[in-house]
């Protein structure tokens, strides 16, 4: 499988801004956000640490297994 270029400053940004409607409660937002993510090929990882309370969001590429695998609900 071959990865396409992608934008990894654009990533980050959709992420923060992610981030930022989750904070806010606009979970529709956030939603939109992770499903552009998820159509540019992309899984996304969510994690709040457990000193702070701060959300945190990483990615990776979606491998061929976790097509196989279907979406998570």
């Amino acid at each position: 499988m071959t990865t396409p270029h992608l934008d990894e400053a654009l990533i980050e940004r959709l992420i923060e801004d992610r981030i930022d409607a989750r904070r806010a409660r606009d979970f529709a937002k956030a939603d939109s956000i992770r499903k552009a993510l998820d159509g540019m090929g992309l899984v996304i990882i969510d994690g709040k640490d457990e000193e702070t309370g701060a959300l945190w969001t990483t990615w990776d590429v979606r491998s061929e297994a976790d097509d196989e695998a279907g979406p998570k609900e």
